[in-house]
């Protein structure tokens, strides 16, 4: 486990679920602009989320070095949205 493994408290769920919102949208987005692989990896970043932030294991910042930070190293320069940023919000919600 991660030292900052916890079960999320509801408004982080609240904003986890939120993010998960948008990545939808933004999967579809990419997908119909052509932008195939780049879908599929945003959605290879967060396929596990909706089940992860109701355990009490779900760590922020496994998911941020997991997730998030390879799928923007592979994609620097075209980015929807800034999940990252949105992530630390989440963490200041604790």
């Amino acid at each position: 486990m991660h030292p900052d493994s916890q079960l999320p408290n509801e408004a982080q769920q609240k904003k986890l679920c939120d993010m998960l919102h948008h990545a939808l949208g933004d999967i579809r987005l990419l997908a119909a602009s052509g932008h195939g692989e780049q879908a599929s990896d945003l959605a290879d970043a967060f396929h596990n989320l909706p089940q992860e932030i109701w355990r009490d294991y779900f760590s922020i910042s496994f998911f941020r070095d997991a997730f998030l930070v390879p799928y923007y190293r592979k994609w620097p320069a075209r980015q929807p949205r800034d999940y990252i940023a949105l992530l630390d919000e989440v963490e200041r919600l604790r």
